[in-house]
């Protein structure tokens, strides 16, 4: 088959969630048998086709897309670019990724992964940036719920015209049911997967530490995040102060760092806590081999977290609080690490739990490794394959 899987992230110089999960698909595919082409806006760039790893880069230029309001402009370019891709390459399904293609696409065969709701993510990061700023009580009071509004609608429209649509939890469906009102037999539930043969145990914990400047007493933990409100690094700061001896590292960078330092300075765990900021591929499976555990505190909107299956499949356990999808994967495993709510109380309980149980223990180490090869990527575009064919008939 050939699989056009429409963006409005800048694959592949930008790797978050979404976008990982896009390219290892388009991967996965190609390794697979299938032709995946990745079709994306640039702003700065020349448009045309190029190839990364047998995979084509279908790049249109779209001068609009910095700016966060001027979504129909951006719509006439992903509409004319889409349907010239379909035309020339000819394939034969289109996959959006978010709703502005997913609008924009032909809808003959179109299918639409849902990774969360646009608009709450938006007003639960925007909103608290904006509370730190003064004078820009007119910003919050017209432009954020108009552009909140305004995409939610968006959404709606590309989830309503797309004919198969895939969640990745079963915290994505609730929401998609809860949200949009989209149910049934329309929508898929796929999980996100990993890269078992990148992603895995260190042969010496204690030397990937020491070469990371970690060593030292007392249990580690790590967290790489987006430094904003609803990934909950306030929360596990909290949590910190609660488990003596315990050290912990962040990793990733936004615009919330500085009020999380001084939170981390105000509690009196500064000493325990390293800021390490945006990690380099290398640097992120070696803190996941050097981490006693891996904690993912989100309070609100986390679809998945590759994070869970990533530090699983290097062998080390897992805490995350029940706001997100990694319940799917943790209650296949040990329901126990999950915690019984999103509060510093119940993620001290769960990561002290956890230490006790599970923290440098082989057997614990070869049942998480063992438990995250069932989501290698090969198996899950096993699964996308079923629904390209479905769309096709």
């Amino acid at each position: 088959m050939r699989v056009l899987m429409a963006t409005t992230s800048t694959l592949p110089e930008r790797m978050g969630g979404s976008e990982r999960v896009i390219w290892e698909v388009a991967r996965a595919l190609t390794a697979r048998g299938h032709a995946a082409r990745i079709l994306v806006p640039t702003a700065d760039r020349r448009a045309g086709v190029s190839e990364v790893d047998g995979i084509g880069i279908v790049r249109y230029r779209d001068p609009f897309l910095s700016f966060g309001t001027l979504y129909l402009p951006s719509l006439v370019l992903a509409r004319a670019a889409a349907r010239a891709a379909v035309a020339r390459w000819g394939a034969d399904v289109v996959h959006a990724h978010q709703a502005l293609p997913g609008l924009a696409a032909p809808a003959t065969a179109l299918a639409y992964t849902f990774y969360g709701p646009w608009h709450l993510e938006f007003l639960s990061e925007v909103t608290g940036r904006h509370n730190l700023s003064r004078g820009k009580a007119w910003t919050r009071a017209l432009w954020v719920p108009t552009k909140a509004a305004l995409v939610g609608r968006i959404e709606r429209a590309a989830l309503r015209r797309s004919r198969r649509v895939i969640a990745l939890s079963r915290f994505s469906s609730q929401q998609l049911a809860e949200i949009h009102g989209v149910t049934g037999e329309r929508v898929t539930l796929i999980p996100g997967g990993v890269d078992v043969g990148r992603f895995r145990p260190a042969a010496d914990r204690r030397a990937v530490r020491a070469s990371l400047g970690l060593s030292g007493d007392g249990p580690l933990l790590f967290t790489v995040r987006r430094l904003v409100p609803r990934m909950g690094i306030d929360l596990l700061l909290r949590a910190l102060a609660t488990l003596p001896g315990a050290r912990l590292v962040v990793g990733g960078q936004g615009w919330l760092r500085p009020e999380l330092e001084a939170t981390a300075t105000a509690l009196g765990v500064e000493d325990r806590v390293r800021f390490v900021g945006l990690m380099s591929d290398a640097d992120l499976v070696r803190h996941y081999q050097a981490a006693d555990l891996v904690v993912l505190p989100s309070v609100a909107l986390e679809g998945f977290g590759l994070i869970t299956l990533e530090a699983l499949a290097c062998g080390t356990p897992v805490v995350a609080t029940p706001a997100g999808g990694a319940a799917d994967v943790l209650d296949g495993l040990e329901p126990r690490w999950l915690a019984r709510a999103a509060t510093p109380d119940a993620l001290a309980e769960a990561v002290a739990g956890a230490f006790d149980t599970a923290s440098g223990r082989a057997e614990v180490a070869a049942r998480c490794r063992m438990h995250a090869t069932g989501y290698a990527w090969d198996g899950v575009a096993e699964r996308y394959e079923a629904v390209y064919a479905a769309l096709r008939r």
